[in-house]
């Protein structure tokens, strides 16, 4: 598990579970500080709406206000940095705890799929550089459920440490907001135990 990681308790699954919550949490993840305003336009909800969700997400510790920017109307918000889990088997094995889980883990994936059918459906030549060091790849190995734990880690070890190089709201010529998925799960067949 990555050092800056977060098992997530069931209140705050609970928390996340929420749609309008989820969605929030990444498009600051995803765009950067924005206000309440902003987010509702993205979104298609009002600000009074958004206002009160977001609430809820700085009282959970998921984000954060932006200190020095703005005025006492406008309050910008910023995602705290850190990678969240469910926990697994270590984090809270309630059928509510877990049906969270699910809510969370389907948000999460709904958002990287906009992400890469955003990325997909782009210009070639509108993305510049970054048609090359883009990739969407897969690769299908044999490994122990140890050797699968092993590759996670170390993946989003290295993710983090570069994730720490910069300050992700920081607006630094010649780098530009980069969208990760890293997915490693069992292929499961028809056997519940994991393809042998």
């Amino acid at each position: 598990m990555a050092s800056d990681s977060r098992v997530l308790d069931l209140p705050e699954m609970k928390a996340l579970s929420h749609p309008l919550r989820a969605q929030l949490l990444n498009e600051l993840a995803t765009h950067g500080p924005a206000t309440a305003t902003t987010l509702a336009d993205r979104v298609g909800e009002s600000s009074g709406s958004t206002s009160y969700h977001l609430r809820q997400l700085e009282k959970h510790g998921f984000i954060e206000e932006v200190e020095g920017r703005g005025n006492g109307r406008e309050r910008w918000w910023r995602r705290t940095p850190a990678t969240l889990y469910s926990g697994g088997s270590d984090g809270p094995q309630s059928p509510a705890a877990l049906a969270a889980a699910r809510l969370v883990a389907s948000g999460s994936n709904d958002h990287a799929e906009q992400m890469i059918r955003e990325f997909i459906a782009r210009d070639e030549r509108s993305l510049g550089p970054w048609r090359d060091a883009a990739t969407l790849s897969t690769i299908v190995m044999r490994l122990t459920p140890a050797e699968l734990q092993e590759l996670t880690e170390a993946t989003l070890e290295l993710m983090t440490a570069f994730r720490r190089r910069r300050d992700p709201d920081a607006d630094e010529a010649d780098t530009g907001r980069v969208f990760v998925r890293f997915a490693a799960v069992p292929v499961l067949d028809d056997d519940t135990e994991g393809s042998r």
